[in-house]
């Protein structure tokens, strides 16, 4: 862990977001042509992940201009009493005390080994959210007055940092991801203390802020609330790949392989050598000899909230007319046999592809028992349609709210928006959709059906990557379909840039 003065963490701070957001440049010239058809697809069997078969959103325009980012963090300050008038909220050891808009820190050993040498903690910061997966501002200002060994700053048995405290009041700022090991929404003592016994620090007008949902690594540059990312080039970190049909996800950024096998550029038989960036990609197609597909997803990792997604996806041999490359696949209690909210598919020739949305309020509630059901995972869509140039990065933005729109007279669903939107589902959801930069989808109104093929209630929606040709089509000989730069934001303070699958 780096921490810095805060004038010095300000400048790296800004002189790593011109780097990370100039690194690369968006194609311009891929769009020619958008169409809305209002029509229904044929049925297409779309298995699920599980082996079974089968903000008010009145605009949609809520952060969406790319020239126009909003905040990334609530900024939250998690220490009410970080002005140490007195000793209220804090427990103090060793002789430590908080009196006067002072707090005096007595170091009795590591804070990693137990804590009982937690010269001062303050306890669940945050109890009622998963620690792990929240990003931190500490701010505070401080001098040692005893002894010259370096001050240690934890989150329980963790160490964050330990910076060496200059002997006159100077100002610290640095940030952090919370972690807990194995995961969990325990462990949210935040404390300080120091190996050398006696050393002392004092420490004034003090702030723990909260600035947003993280990443696993946001040492790297990436935005706060940035729930996934992924860009398959790093061999260092486990949870940048992938793990078998059925396992738990031990890391957020590890995907499930659901059929097939997945490849990276860099594999000796990949005809394509490079990413989107130049790194890896991930190499997904017919290679394996599924009969179906070659497709990985994120179970549950999106919400019927309003979130952001991103990806960059290179189609070297385009698939038969309304095959998918890219799905939001719903989820319900009997498997995932549902009508997909969105999905990337091919169009009719070579050079189109198209994204089929829900947007009939009429088949929110319909079922395949129902009068005019469904029995596909496109039934009841509408079509979007745009060219593209095979062989070419194509970098597709996503912003989506669900809702069963403003107009919806349906059954009562207050525990289904209570459980898995965070708003009342109805009412309006939108959808906007970019592909190399240009908007092919601005959609307000019905966004999201609301039970799976017999009836059961969706819950929960499943991003999953890789073609699929289906077993009855048969046209997945000589498929190759690359993707990079994987990036999910849960929450509606995102932005485009935010996750610019271009950068």
């Amino acid at each position: 862990m780096k921490f810095y003065p805060q004038n010095s963490l300000v400048l790296a701070c800004f002189i790593c977001s011109i780097l990370f957001f100039t690194s690369c440049s968006k194609d311009s010239d891929l769009l020619l042509d958008t169409v809305l058809v209002d029509q229904e697809i044929e049925s297409i069997d779309n298995p699920g992940s599980d082996g079974s078969d089968g903000t008010d959103g009145s605009t949609g325009q809520n952060g969406s201009d790319p020239a126009n980012p909003t905040s990334r963090g609530d900024g939250v300050n998690l220490l009410p009493n970080g002005t140490f008038n007195d000793a209220e909220g804090w427990n103090l050891l060793n002789g430590s005390n908080a009196t006067g808009g002072v707090l005096t820190v007595i170091a009795n050993g590591s804070v990693t080994s137990s804590d009982e040498n937690w010269s001062a903690v303050y306890t669940d910061v945050y109890p009622d959210r998963v620690y792990e997966s929240r990003r931190y501002r500490l701010t505070f200002e401080a001098r040692q007055i005893v002894g010259n060994g370096e001050l240690q700053i934890g989150q329980r048995y963790n160490e964050i940092a330990t910076p060496t405290i200059a002997s006159t009041w100077t100002q610290y700022s640095f940030e952090w991801n919370g972690q807990v090991s194995g995961g969990g929404a325990s462990g949210n003592d935040f404390n300080l203390g120091g190996r050398e016994v006696g050393d002392t620090w004092e420490f004034r007008n003090m702030s723990l802020e909260d600035i947003g949902i993280t990443t696993i690594d946001s040492e790297a540059g990436l935005p706060g609330a940035t729930y996934l990312f992924t860009d398959f080039s790093s061999n260092t970190y486990s949870y940048e790949q992938w793990g078998p049909n059925g396992s738990a996800e031990p890391y957020r950024n590890q995907w499930e392989v659901d059929n097939g096998e997945p490849r990276t550029t860099d594999h000796p038989d990949s005809p394509l050598r490079a990413g989107r960036n130049g790194g890896r990609a991930i190499w997904l197609g017919s290679y394996n000899g599924n009969s179906s597909r070659n497709e990985f997803g994120k179970d549950g990792a999106l919400s019927y909230g309003e979130w952001w997604l991103a990806f960059s996806i290179y189609i070297a041999d385009p698939m038969e007319d309304d095959r998918i490359y890219f799905q939001a696949r719903n989820l319900a209690p009997g498997g995932s046999s549902t009508v997909n909210p969105l999905s990337l598919r091919q169009g009719s020739t070579d050079t189109q592809l198209y994204w089929s949305i829900c947007d009939d309020v009429t088949r929110v509630d319909q079922t395949s028992a129902t009068l005019g059901g469904w029995n596909g995972a496109g039934t009841g869509t509408s079509k979007v349609f745009f060219d593209y140039n095979p062989g070419e990065w194509i970098d597709i933005v996503v912003h989506y709210k669900g809702g069963f729109g403003a107009n919806y007279a349906g059954p009562d669903c207050t525990s289904l928006s209570r459980a898995h939107a965070g708003h009342d589902l109805r009412s309006d959801g939108f959808v906007e959709i970019w592909a190399n930069g240009t908007k092919i989808v601005d959609h307000v109104g019905t966004t999201l059906y609301r039970y799976e093929k017999n009836g059961g209630e969706i819950r929960g929606i499943t991003p999953k990557i890789g073609p699929y040709w289906s077993n009855s089509s048969g046209l997945g000989n000589g498929t190759d379909i690359y993707y990079d730069n994987i990036i999910m934001w849960n929450g509606p303070d995102g932005t485009y840039q935010d996750v610019d699958p271009s950068r």
